[in-house]
């Protein structure tokens, strides 16, 4: 048993990143077609979508939003802080835009509560009426003439249906010359009318203005709910506020026909004006009434306190008011404009409400709050003369009187303008106009999009590709992945596959019997007949301690390459492998090199058997042993009897000296896998079979043992770990690197000595991609030289 250990042959993590990128460059390069292809199909389906697509338009308006007019006097501020006026927010502006008092005139105006549209192939029909002319109906496709194909005109001015029929999608056949039926869901017929007169029945009212069809042709039509009809329109509003806090909010409405999208966006800011101007109104004429009620009693208080002002200078005559007097009057007269502007709100809010609701009380809370502060102020001139308080008092209550008085004068003339003109706090910036391309889809990016799409697609693809589905191909890419050397790649050959083609038809004929085999001249040619023998394998076992008879040799039904063409370039390949692992035996512990492959048609048998011929051609004594026991098939290629063979010999039914026989080929002996036995497995782990090969070793240069599939059974793995090396064949493409892994993983297991593996069948193609083979064509010689030598092609 070997004592060496197997090198740790694991995928490599692909750190070598140069690498890595070759191999990618190598697998898109080998793969390019694909990549291509699948590339090219995303644009076209992308172009395709581009065309096809129902185009998306959007049309825009600005709208600003101010606030209520600044007011230059304190007073002025304090009145429009307690009175109702134009001030807006833009939030609250935002909500009022889309709602029900603002859209619900837009989707009367424009009839959005109800819809038409023609009954359509999905897809086909769109393509179709790209070659149509409105008002020339298509003929219709594949006998389906209840599907509009293009051409077709169809307008409804107006329906009214029953509560229970809206939302509902009923059906309207044409009947030719304008007539049409209208069905429900059920196919009950409704109503039947005339494009152009309007029909009634069933409680339903409906006028289309245009019909041109063929007779059957169907259309949809339904009416929504008023409700749903207003909400589907101010969903599809998009307002926002342009920037931060600017007062500018744009409106959009996004639709397939840039006619509609632009009156309807134009509309709908037209109503927002609208309402806001009747609100202003509203509120103007509410107020103005209010304070045109206030007005007498406000004038009378003026004429009062200038009444008693004047009749107090009077009586003392001019006086010049001192320091601390004049801070009694400021603040006094502050105290008093704000007690005033407070009771004349709370006057207003009495119009509207009741004393004890909680507005009056919160008004009716400052006034005793404020009254508090007053009586606290004027605390801390008690010391003042009486006639300069009262003189005082006098100015201030004047002064109170007519600022209020003049405050709401202004108020009056302001809220009358609001009332009378037509331009309020609400100005329409920028109109809709109309959009002269759709913003969907955007054709030119979707293409450079698919583009790149599809490149990686295609890449993706090619990888999957051949990670999942084909198998690796590159001797070289094997190296870098699994760091376990190659010592050759063996090119395919067309003329060993052909062989291997007459073999299997010649096996399929034997099995068949004498009367239903077809004559040998009619399967190979003449020529070849004669050395080609049939033969059906043997599986019988031989009981122990009978000597087995070896049937003498015949010709080969897969003759070896090496010597029917000496100059294949696989046989090329098989020298190449042949020098290459003479260097891989030097550390050997042994002289036994086993042979084996993931799985089976590696070509593991045709490499064995014609490069042991090579190595006996070299002068070596070379026995080739047949370790398969279950499928054996080396004796095809030596033409000798697969009986007497391994089995036997491990179970006593045949001597050394007669298992080991010769082949006709100088230096090369042969031990044929004999009769399948029921237990191969239990056979090659017996001792009998390690005495065996240390004997055989002995006696031979080199032993050559051609071992079962490594993942299908476990004979490869127990003549791996006996032999003291082991070479794992791959065929090209065959397996995926899952396969290999696994083989690798096996052979460590069983504590195998792999010394490196094989890429067996490459195909030799332009450039070398796969091994060193960059010419399809060998040396190969012929006689006819006049110098008596050879010529080189």
């Amino acid at each position: 048993m070997s004592t060496y250990d197997m090198n740790e042959y694991t995928p490599s993590s692909g750190g070598d990143e140069d690498a890595v990128m070759r191999d990618m460059m190598r697998m898109i390069v080998e793969q390019i077609w694909w990549v291509i292809g699948i590339a090219a199909c995303v644009i076209l389906a992308a172009t395709v979508y581009t065309k096809i697509a129902t185009p998306i338009y959007s049309a825009d308006a600005l709208i600003q939003v101010e606030s209520g007019n600044a007011s230059n006097s304190s007073t002025s501020q304090a009145l429009s802080s307690l009175v109702p006026s134009g001030a807006m927010h833009t939030d609250a502006e935002i909500e009022i835009i889309k709602s029900r008092a603002v859209v619900e005139p837009v989707v009367e105006q424009f009839k959005l509560n109800f819809g038409a549209w023609p009954k359509t192939m999905p897809y086909l029909g769109r393509i179709t009426s790209i070659f149509a002319h409105p008002g020339h109906p298509l003929g219709a496709l594949f006998g389906m003439r209840s599907y509009a194909w293009g051409g077709e005109e169809f307008s409804l001015d107006s329906i009214s249906v029953p509560k229970y029929l809206e939302g509902s999608q009923l059906t309207l056949r044409a009947l030719g010359n304008g007539g049409y039926q209208l069905f429900d869901q059920h196919g009950k017929l409704l109503l039947t009318g005339v494009a152009g007169q309007r029909a009634t029945g069933s409680d339903i009212t409906m006028l289309v203005t245009t019909l041109v069809a063929h007779a059957g042709t169907n259309f949809y039509v339904m009416r929504y709910n008023q409700l749903d009809a207003v909400g589907g329109l101010a969903g599809g509003l998009q307002v926002v506020e342009k920037g931060r806090e600017t007062g500018v909010v744009q409106l959009s409405y996004m639709g397939t026909n840039p006619h509609a999208i632009t009156a309807i966006t134009n509309a709908v800011a037209a109503s927002y004006l609208k309402h806001r101007q009747e609100r202003a109104q509203e509120e103007a004429s509410r107020m103005l009434s209010f304070l045109n009620s206030e007005m007498p009693r406000l004038r009378s208080e003026v004429r009062r306190a200038e009444t008693a002002l004047s009749e107090y200078q009077s009586r003392s005559g001019s006086f010049q008011p001192t320091q601390e007097a004049g801070v009694y009057l400021s603040g006094g007269l502050e105290y008093e404009k704000q007690i005033a502007t407070l009771r004349i709100a709370r006057a207003q809010l009495l119009t509207r409400f009741t004393a004890e609701s909680p507005e009056v009380q919160t008004v009716d809370a400052q006034l005793a709050a404020m009254t508090r502060e007053k009586a606290r102020f004027e605390d801390h001139f008690k010391t003042l003369p009486g006639s300069e308080r009262e003189a005082m008092s006098l100015q201030r209550d004047a002064k109170v009187a007519e600022e209020i008085y003049v405050a709401l004068l202004n108020k009056i003339q302001e809220l009358s303008i609001t009332r009378a003109g037509t331009i309020g706090n609400v100005h329409i910036i920028d109109e809709a106009l109309l959009p002269s391309s759709p913003v969907r889809p955007k054709s030119a990016l979707i293409i450079s999009a698919s583009v790149v799409l599809g490149i990686i697609a295609g890449v993706l693809f090619a990888f999957c590709r051949r990670t999942f589905f084909t198998g690796v191909a590159d001797p070289e890419f094997v190296e870098r992945r699994f760091h376990m050397p190659i010592f050759g790649s063996i090119p395919f050959s067309a003329e060993q596959a052909h062989s291997d083609r007459l073999a299997v038809n010649m096996s399929q004929a034997a099995l068949q019997g004498p009367a239903a085999r077809p004559a040998l001249s009619q399967i190979v040619p003449a020529g070849i007949a004669r050395l080609v023998q049939p033969r059906r394998p043997a599986t019988v076992t031989v009981p122990a301690g009978t000597q087995t008879i070896v049937p003498p040799a015949h010709a080969p039904m897969r003759p070896l390459l090496v010597k029917t063409h000496p100059f294949d370039t696989s046989v090329e390949g098989l020298r190449g492998l042949r020098a290459t692992l003479q260097f891989g035996l030097i550390d050997a512990p042994n002289r036994v090199v086993a042979f084996t492959s993931p799985a089976p048609s590696d070509g593991k048998s045709f490499l064995c058997a014609n490069l042991a011929a090579l190595l006996a051609e070299t002068g070596k004594r070379v026995l080739l042993i047949d370790a398969d026991l279950r499928r054996g098939r080396l004796a095809q290629y030596l033409g000798r009897s697969p009986n007497g063979g391994l089995t036997e010999l491990l179970t006593g039914q045949v001597d050394l000296e007669v298992a080991a026989r010769a082949t006709g080929v100088e230096g090369l002996h042969f031990i044929a896998a004999g009769a399948y036995p029921p237990n191969p497995s239990e056979i090659l782990t017996s001792a009998r079979f390690t005495e065996v090969l240390a004997r055989l070793e002995q006696r031979f240069d080199l032993v050559i043992v051609d071992t079962p599939p490594l993942l299908a059974v476990a004979d490869a793995a127990i003549v791996a770990n006996i032999a003291g090396s082991t070479v794992l064949v791959m065929r090209a493409g065959a397996h995926t690197e899952r396969n290999i892994a696994e083989s690798l993983k096996k052979l460590r297991r069983a504590r195998a000595r792999l010394i490196g593996g094989v890429m067996n069948a490459v195909p030799v193609k332009s450039g070398g991609r796969y091994g060193s083979y960059d010419y399809a064509y060998a040396y190969t010689y012929t006689a006819g030289d006049p110098a008596g030598g050879t010529t080189r092609r």
